[in-house]
């Protein structure tokens, strides 16, 4: 099971839960669509579960450079949008970046940047450039591994 963050909006003393445009796009929902969902406590270590059904996870997220992030290469760092934030531990929590340069400890910074250990990867394959396009696969959510394909939009 893949955990995704959900984002609390209040509406006239009514909350709601906006769910990633990224999972409604990959489950098609439409306007009272009904969702499951289970909850944690902060308190507790035990999971709470209210149903015994969970959705087919998503294994893998895609994306292209856009025109406004490639110039930051020269810091070594992969800006990851934030519709695709919630496949990542949160909290700074390290994971696991399995790559063709190797494998990298890595996290996820608060403002969704992704550059601790990523210098060696960028003397490789940098710069980035608008439209190439990042692919990272689930490798596995327990152990907290990720595989980054990399393809450039000239090949």
């Amino acid at each position: 099971m893949k955990k995704i963050k959900l984002n609390t909006v209040k509406i006239k003393n009514t909350y709601y839960l906006k769910v990633p445009d990224l999972v409604a796009e990959a489950y098609h929902l439409k306007n009272n669509d009904d969702l499951e969902v289970t909850f944690h406590s902060k308190s507790k270590k035990n999971q709470i579960e209210l149903w015994d059904l969970h959705p087919e996870d998503l294994d893998y997220i895609e994306f292209d450079i856009s025109n406004e992030v490639h110039t930051i290469n020269m810091y070594n760092r992969i800006y990851i949008p934030e519709r695709y934030r919630f496949f990542f531990p949160l909290n700074g929590k390290n994971f696991i970046l399995i790559t063709s340069a190797g494998t990298i400890e890595t996290h996820l910074s608060n403002n969704g940047y992704i550059s601790k250990g990523l210098r060696f990867w960028f003397s490789m394959y940098g710069p980035l450039m608008p439209n190439d396009k990042i692919r990272i696969n689930l490798i596995d959510d327990k152990n907290s591994e990720y595989q980054l394909i990399y393809k450039r939009e000239s090949e």
